[in-house]
């Protein structure tokens, strides 16, 4: 290259690159690869994966596949946080017994949390591990209801019930064979998922990402302001991001 050529004159648009500049722009920008190691976290004996996490990674609630994959392979210690569990469990099981409740008297029999409780093998090697609020039978019609007491409904949530749906028939929890109705039970309100919903594509999507976080490759980090701030990696990634990036220009 000549000396003194500005990367934006002719000759560095015709095509010609300087390896050892990429090296170095590269390293300047691009983050350490995290791992397991580094983080010093304990690998499981096998991927591990709570639909919750699954559900989050399908609605893209969670883009930083690095997140995901160490979670499911890694023992992850927790953080500090002021999520107030014990406030959560009491208003969850207050919900939860008076929707099983008013199934009850509708004439189903209703199953709750730890009587539902099942792993699913996958083919890729992870052991999906999943807990249903409510299974309910009537007769050959079957629901899987999940209570839900945050503030609003998100698309995961959705998405949580819709791999429950999938599962439940698949392991035969309770009987059930056929994919059952999916229901948000949210503030009063009750939200039908229709079991057309678990379709060829939505297996697809699961089966993917599923097998995405068995991989034994790491994946890069790709932290964000607003997902490192919900991230259970978050008091051990030192790639986090805690503020949004700003600018301005004299053309905007």
């Amino acid at each position: 290259m000549k000396a003194g050529v500005r990367v934006d004159e002719p000759e560095q648009k015709a095509g010609y690159s300087d390896p050892t500049a990429k090296v170095a722009i590269s390293a300047a920008i691009a983050p350490p690869q995290l791992t397991a190691a580094t983080l010093k976290l304990n690998p499981r004996k096998q991927t591990y994966i709570h639909p919750s996490w699954l559900a989050k990674g399908l609605s893209g609630d969670r883009q930083c596949m690095f997140s995901l994959h160490t979670q499911a392979n890694c023992f992850t210690p927790k953080g500090e946080s002021d999520f107030d569990a014990e406030s959560y469990k009491l208003k969850h099981q207050a919900a939860l017994s008076q929707y099983a409740k008013e199934l009850k008297a509708e004439g189903y029999t209703v199953y709750t949390e730890g009587s539902n409780s099942f792993w699913y093998e996958t083919k890729a090697g992870a052991t999906i591990s999943a807990q249903p609020d409510i299974v309910a039978v009537r007769g050959d019609e079957a629901l899987v209801p999940d209570i839900k007491t945050g503030k609003e409904l998100r698309v995961c949530d959705i998405a949580q019930v819709k791999l429950y749906m999938a599962l439940v028939p698949a392991v035969g929890l309770h009987g059930i064979r056929k994919i059952p109705r999916g229901q948000l039970v949210h503030k009063g309100e009750v939200y039908d998922i229709s079991p057309d919903q678990i379709s060829t594509e939505f297996k697809h999507q699961v089966a993917e990402l599923v097998n995405a976080l068995t991989v034994a490759d790491t994946p890069p980090v790709t932290p964000s302001a607003q997902e490192c701030h919900w991230c259970p990696l978050r008091h051990l990634c030192h790639s986090k991001v805690e503020t949004v990036v700003k600018g301005e220009a004299d053309w905007l």
